[in-house]
């Protein structure tokens, strides 16, 4: 015998006791203090930023000239996402992004004048969806950005700048 008898543990014991350092494991977790600022304090949305002061406006034009309406959405920083608009065949859509030329972000504005940091814009028909290309240096270059959706035979959809 490798241990002596009172060293033993049942198999039984062994399961309770792991399943004893999960919880507690999981606990530690739960109870842990949040993420505190610099002065110690915890700041809920420290790092929003507010308004478009200092920003310049990106107006966008989206034109639908395929057959079908499109769904065109925002991809936004952190894994989210914001509607923008359903455009039927024929129509526009049209939304305005802000430019920070700080930090090369295009930002879209929320109900609270909150900075969104916008990743890509999508428009998407009944079968495919599309990329628009949105320069991340756009306050810089062109204060107005237009876009076509076409469908092509074979490629699908794709939504091409139309600025030159």
């Amino acid at each position: 015998m490798l241990f002596p008898d009172w060293l033993s543990v049942s198999r039984h014991k062994t399961e309770a006791i792991g399943r004893l350092v999960v919880v507690l494991a999981l606990s530690a977790g739960l109870f842990s203090s949040p993420a505190r600022a610099e002065s110690g304090a915890y700041v809920p949305y420290s790092g929003i930023i507010h308004g478009t002061e200092g920003a310049e406006p990106v107006h966008i034009s989206v034109a639908n000239e395929t057959g079908s309406s499109l769904d065109c959405r925002a991809a936004l920083a952190h894994w989210y996402s914001d509607e923008l608009g359903q455009i039927e065949p024929g129509d526009r859509l049209t939304l305005t992004l802000w430019h920070d030329r700080k930090t090369g972000v295009l930002n879209l504005m929320n109900a609270t004048d909150d900075r969104m940091p916008v990743e890509a814009i999508w428009c998407a028909g009944e079968k495919d969806r599309a990329r628009l290309d949105l320069p991340m240096t756009a306050g810089e270059k062109a204060s107005t950005l237009h876009f076509a959706c076409q469908t092509e035979d074979g490629s699908g959809l794709s939504c091409v700048s139309t600025d030159g």
